[in-house]
């Protein structure tokens, strides 16, 4: 856990506004799920869906997985961040033109203030990633951590832009290929371009701090980062240039050996680890990796088998749910359990220790409302998923709910933190 804070790391302002950022997200996330739960059906191209997902992403995962970039960055590498005024600066930009695009998306109002605001919202995306990528060119090395975090910025950069093409063409029509297969590409560098390798590369890490585990052998982290990155290649020129059975194969079969491998790594740093005992953010991110075996497994039905189309329908979504909320989601609650404790108490607690008795930063946050916010989290996770491939409304409703009082949990969790004092 000390590794988390040192004198590389940026101020703890800049950390806690993404933090706050997408806990309010989170929460807008949640409450939208709530009152369109019953519309989660039918083809994905449809403003109260588009709306949905980008809202989960751009209003949660994004600036928690920037925060915690800013964060981690640094204290592995050793340097500090490049320019922290112009992450101040990305972050100003990002908070205007994430709002716009997500409420004109949701209107489909696709006027000027719609274009403007992804303007702004790749031009902040762009700014974060060129900061974090000149921070790492900084750093004496580049670790397996230090490569995965590079490809995902790339990926990052990709995302960003195929979005603001998507944007203008759904404003003013341009692209001479289908939108929807341009869509599908953007989603992917998104979803397992950034998320994905992110994700995997930091929890390498993290896993050795929180778990107290070390494993020498890399081998399958460094196979997982090869695959994926051939299977987004053969992905991505599928999905805009047109299908090709091939390359579909050849994709799909190396994005298996990819999360096969990530999920043998992570299998051998907890077999090595020192900490037996299990606590409720290692389980969040057990589940993730649950999650994500199941969406590699829907994701790989989808592209080879050949499905009747209302089927194939209720199969993206039901991957979208696994995948977005399901695996990314369930890693970052897990890992905030850990990080913010240990900021809180480096921050406002460390420099009392040996003048006064402290708290340890795993005893500032009860474990009950923890093992609450996890039950609750993930039986709604369960039935959102259920409900959307069965089809059942009710069944989407009862998770919506579900997902509500977790994501209020969460945040309840998280005020009882920032409101601890010596």
């Amino acid at each position: 856990m000390a590794g988390l804070g040192t004198r590389h790391a940026p101020s703890f302002r800049l950390i806690s506004a993404h933090f706050a950022l997408g806990l309010v997200g989170m929460l807008g996330f949640a409450a939208a799920l709530l009152w369109r739960g019953a519309a989660v059906e039918g083809h994905f191209f449809q403003p109260t869906l588009l709306g949905l997902t980008h809202l989960c992403v751009l209003g949660w995962l994004v600036p928690v997985a920037i925060g915690a970039m800013h964060q981690l960055i640094p204290v592995v590498f050793e340097v500090p961040v490049r320019s922290e005024r112009l992450a101040w600066l990305a972050f100003a930009l990002y908070v205007p033109g994430a709002l716009g695009f997500m409420t004109r998306l949701w209107a489909f109002d696709l006027g000027w203030l719609f274009i403007i605001s992804a303007g702004l919202l790749v031009t902040a995306i762009i700014l974060y990633a060129v900061n974090l990528l000149a921070t790492l060119a900084r750093a004496a090395h580049v670790s397996l951590t230090g490569a995965y975090v590079i490809a995902a910025l790339g990926y990052l950069m990709l995302a960003a832009c195929l979005g603001f093409a998507l944007a203008y063409n759904l404003h003013r029509p341009y692209l001479y290929i289908d939108h929807v297969r341009v869509l599908r590409a953007h989603a992917h560098a998104a979803g397992l371009g950034f998320f994905g390798l992110l994700v995997m590369g930091v929890a390498y890490r993290l896993l050795e701090m929180f778990l107290l585990s070390h494993v020498s052998a890399l081998g399958p982290g460094w196979v997982a980062l090869g695959a994926l990155n051939l299977a987004l290649a053969a992905l991505l020129t599928n999905f805009v240039f047109g299908q090709v059975a091939v390359l579909t194969w050849f994709g799909v079969l190396a994005a298996l050996v990819g999360v096969a491998a990530f999920l043998l790594q992570v299998r051998r740093l907890y077999r090595a680890r020192i900490k037996r005992s299990t606590d409720a953010a290692w389980l969040h991110s057990l589940a993730a990796f649950g999650y994500l075996a199941l969406a590699a497994a829907v994701g790989a039905a989808i592209a080879l088998a050949g499905r009747p189309e209302a089927l194939r329908q209720r199969l993206e979504l039901g991957y979208a749910v696994l995948f977005l909320p399901g695996f990314v989601g369930s890693i970052v609650v897990g890992q905030l359990y850990k990080i913010v404790p240990f900021l809180i108490w480096f921050h406002r607690f460390s420099a009392y220790v040996g003048l006064k008795k402290v708290p340890s930063a795993s005893e500032l946050l009860a474990p009950r409302p923890q093992w609450a916010q996890l039950g609750l989290m993930h039986a709604g996770l369960a039935l959102l998923a259920a409900g959307v491939v069965a089809p059942s409304a009710p069944a989407r409703l009862a998770g919506a709910l579900l997902f509500a009082a977790s994501a209020a949990l969460h945040a309840r969790n998280l005020g009882v933190l920032y409101r601890r004092r010596p």
